[in-house]
């Protein structure tokens, strides 16, 4: 069996230490000179182990001040619980939403195919982005058939409450919902929006809500990898919840 390159090794050490909170969240890292006298290791050595780590977006590296453990505490999302209860999005953790923008779009055969109904019909989006502390933690694109939400407050570039109350109000009433989880690397732009370390993946998240007769939303969610934890929950939790 091949041996593990000494970067590697060095990488794994730290990688054990930062999640074991020997080096702390936020925390910096020696410096590079320390770590090698630290493992007997070239600079060049530990500047691999170092680029490793950064391409997992355990550390950050900030010039002229050194390296860093990302300090990012992931959110976690229950999938399926909602203060009142009914089938819905709870995020918890998550502040500073903002209503980015709204737009008027043909759909995409991508959406249309969710939301059933032709391509190019005329849709209602709304944009969303969602904060964990001060880093951007989504971006949702909510999108909805032109048909029932026309004449409604989602058609207002405004905050809405609860969009889902809105739709129940004009007689659309969520019953259910499909979600599809994928996982990618993220586009150049989503990077730059997510302010996401090299090498950290995105969780894309499809959210088909359902009425008795039809779909009534899609929500589009781009997560950045490394500040979601997705959590669904079934059946009785009394045990899961005991203190």
């Amino acid at each position: 069996m091949r041996a593990e390159s000494r970067y590697r090794q060095i990488a794994r050490t730290l990688r054990r230490e930062i999640q074991e909170r020997s080096l702390p969240l936020g925390g910096q890292l020696p410096s590079e000179k320390q770590l090698e006298e630290r493992f007997d290791a070239s600079r060049n050595t530990i500047r691999l182990a170092l680029g490793m780590l950064r391409n997992q977006g355990l550390i950050v590296s900030r010039p002229g001040r050194g390296h860093f453990v990302q300090d990012v505490v992931p959110e976690t999302f229950y999938a399926n619980r909602t203060r009142d209860g009914s089938a819905g999005l709870n995020e918890s953790g998550m502040t500073g939403q903002m209503l980015e923008e709204l737009q008027l779009l043909s759909a995409t055969p991508d959406i249309a195919s969710r939301l059933r109904v032709p391509e190019g019909d005329m849709t209602v989006v709304r944009r969303m982005y969602r904060f964990s502390g001060e880093i951007s933690g989504s971006v949702s694109s909510a999108h909805y058939p032109m048909d029932l939400v026309n004449g409604t407050p989602l058609m207002l570039p405004e905050d809405v409450e609860s969009a889902l109350a809105v739709l129940a109000d004009h007689g659309h009433r969520q019953v259910g919902f499909v979600d599809e989880l994928t996982t990618r690397m993220p586009s150049p732009h989503e990077a730059g929006q997510l302010e996401l370390p090299p090498g950290v993946p995105v969780l894309e998240v499809h959210r088909t809500d359902l009425s008795e007769e039809r779909p009534i939303r899609v929500v589009e969610t781009v997560y950045a990898g490394h500040s979601i934890r997705y959590q669904y929950e079934h059946g009785n939790m009394n045990a899961y919840r005991r203190d």
